[in-house]
């Protein structure tokens, strides 16, 4: 059976079990009989554990046959026990023969059978198979008696409606003195569970099985002592109470298997039983109470059923809320996360103030935003699953939830939605790292300005501004010899001239520095295309006349083309690229290959984010993105007039 047929099985055996257990209380407490003598509290709670536990190893566990051991127990118990209330106080041929075979699923297969197996579904070892085949066989020889013998087992002055006639009748009624190897296969199991790794969950679960096997033996003492079975349903059902009892404990404690789901399911159906219960006997006893006894019972009835409808909702959107936090409502989930984005008064308290928002959402032990140089982190690190965060085709970061078990992965609706959230994440992160990046852009701005005026100074104080003032006096020295000495001014004029030569030189390179001579030479198609002859096979267009730009427009188109079509000879590993330069109401300038591609999940390096950072200068943008069926294309959008 597939694991999500299994769960539905599973669930739908707890509501079996909640509305067998609502009916065999409200028996209990209409005709004031308790089946075992234990209390109302403690049927209650056995009649909601066993199924609880039982539907827990089937949802982790789908192929383990302790789990469907302990269903089919779960469901049993409540109907044995109301069918002992009802037949015990108004006798009907089918209340006495449900107060018969149900109790062999009951009371016996979880010792004879359910301990051989726990916790795995497997025997110890294969010499444990005569025990799995004498177990078979006393579950089958006890059905037997019970549906085929003569008489019903509660009632043996009765006749049972499916006893079988004649010699096959005196053999089934035979078949029930395998009771007694009841005890003796608990003690062996119980054993059996001693033998298992000695892990937390079964250093747990060993005194519950123990006393299992000690409350059979009990059993056989209070049958023998008083000659009525019933004495000894009180203690056969106490083993069991306290095996599902722990049994519960360990798989909440020691996460034995995946409960969660059980969990929302059980906290309905435990609410919903109780509050029908509740309902019942407040009508009942109002009814009662008007001296309208004979309509006591259907007017309640009615009323319990016009309140169970709207108190499911209330109780599944609790139990919800309870177990998975918004995992089941998505649109929480986001509207959560959107007030802390709204709420978040500056860039550096929107990463933290998500990862909780996350944590809390999902009721998560730890969740990490990593974005490279800026990580966050709220809760206690454990065992995580990682979800890329991707904006515009580009792998920012990582997002890492940490599992609420270890060994347990997330389910896939609890995927989904973290998947869901990483790019709502990725967004609120994208935001950030271009705050940041347009805070640290300003401030190296102004440094690269303060250090550009600094550079120029100092060239102009210390080379330029001496060596033109060396020109001068040179020339004043040579208009006074010029009379006497010819021959030395002209020597003297020739050293002046190499010396103008090279302050020249210097403005030539500061003016470079400032802004490249090819775009006033050439414009800017025309300087791209020098490039492109060195730098590879470049194929530059644009437009065919001089482009009246701005400065700053076209010293950034400039430097960003330049940076990219270096990208492309140095690691595309294309035989030939494209230039495009458009003029549209903004300059565009694409340079565009058919080479590797990007990798997958890269990220951006320097000259990436150079180019990016000039086109965010002028209020434009850069985008880098894969061209298919495979290359890479920059694309760079400057605005003409400032924004």
């Amino acid at each position: 059976m597939t694991r999500p047929n299994a769960a539905a099985v599973a669930r739908t055996a707890v509501a079996v079990a909640a509305a067998l257990t609502v009916l065999a209380t409200v028996l209990a407490v209409g005709y004031r009989r308790d089946p075992a003598g234990l209390g109302l509290a403690a049927l209650v709670l056995l009649f909601l554990s066993v199924p609880l536990v039982g539907a827990a190893v089937v949802r982790g566990e789908p192929g383990n046959p302790v789990g469907w051991t302990l269903l089919a127990c779960g469901v049993s118990v409540p109907l044995a026990a109301g069918a002992f209330v009802y037949s015990h106080a108004r006798y009907t041929p089918l209340a006495g023969w449900l107060d018969g075979w149900p109790w062999t699923p009951a009371l016996t297969l979880v010792p004879v059978l359910g301990l051989l197996l726990f916790p795995d579904g497997r025997l110890p070892s294969r010499r444990w198979r005569p025990v799995l085949w004498l177990a078979l066989a006393v579950l089958a020889a006890q059905l037997v008696n019970e549906l085929f013998a003569p008489h019903l087992l509660d009632h043996p002055q009765r006749a049972n409606p499916t006893a079988l006639p004649g010699p096959a009748g005196a053999v089934a009624d035979a078949l029930g003195a395998s009771i007694a190897l009841v005890p003796p296969l608990a003690t062996l199991n119980a054993w059996a569970v001693q033998r298992r790794p000695r892990t937390p969950a079964l250093r747990l679960l060993t005194p519950a099985a123990w006393l299992i096997a000690a409350s059979w033996w009990a059993c056989g003492v209070a049958v023998v002592a008083t000659g009525d079975s019933n004495n000894a349903l009180g203690a056969e059902l106490s083993g069991l109470l306290v095996l599902a009892i722990t049994a519960w404990l360990a798989i909440r404690r020691y996460g034995l298997y995946d409960v969660r789901k059980v969990v929302n399911r059980a906290l309905v159906y435990t609410g919903l039983s109780l509050a029908v219960l509740a309902v019942y006997l407040a009508v009942a006893a109002g009814a009662r109470a008007l001296g309208a006894p004979v309509l006591s019972g259907p007017v309640a009835a009615v009323a319990t059923l016009l309140a169970a409808l709207p108190l499911r909702e209330a109780l599944q959107r609790l139990a919800n809320r309870i177990s998975y936090g918004d995992r089941d409502d998505p649109y929480a989930a986001l509207v959560r996360l959107g007030h802390r984005l709204e709420d978040a008064a500056a860039a550096d308290e929107v990463l933290p103030g998500v990862a909780r928002t996350v944590r809390e959402a999902l009721r998560l032990p730890y969740v990490a935003i990593d974005l490279g140089p800026a990580r966050v982190d709220s809760g206690t690190p454990t065992v995580c699953d990682e979800y890329p965060l991707t904006f515009a085709g580009e792998t920012i970061g990582v997002l890492r939830a940490g599992r609420r078990e270890p060994d347990q992965p997330f389910t896939p609706a609890e995927a989904r939605l973290l998947a869901g959230l990483a790019g709502q994440v990725a967004a609120a992160g994208h935001a950030v790292s271009l705050t940041r990046d347009l805070r640290r852009s300003r401030e190296r701005l102004v440094s690269a300005t303060e250090e550009e005026r600094r550079r120029i100074r100092r060239d102009l104080h210390d080379g330029l501004g001496p060596g033109l003032a060396g020109v001068v006096l040179g020339l004043r020295r040579a208009r006074r010899d010029i009379a006497t000495d010819p021959a030395a001014v002209a020597d003297r004029l020739d050293a002046l001239t190499e010396q103008v030569q090279l302050a020249v030189g210097d403005v030539r390179r500061l003016v470079y520095g400032l802004r490249p001579p090819a775009l006033d030479e050439l414009g800017l198609v025309g300087a791209l295309r020098e490039q492109g002859l060195g730098l590879g096979d470049f194929d530059v267009s644009g437009p065919p006349d001089a482009l009246a730009l701005p400065a700053a427009v076209e010293v950034a188109a400039y430097r960003i083309a330049l940076e990219a079509m270096t990208n492309v000879a140095r690691h595309a590993g294309a035989g030939r690229a494209s230039v495009r330069i458009t003029l549209d109401g903004a300059l565009t300038v694409e340079v565009a290959d058919e080479g590797v591609g990007l990798p997958d999940g890269y990220r951006a390096g320097v000259g990436i984010a150079s180019m990016r950072e000039r086109a965010a200068e002028l209020g434009g943008d850069c985008t880098v993105a894969a061209a298919g069926p495979h290359g890479t294309v920059v694309r760079a959008c400057l605005p003409l007039e400032p924004s």
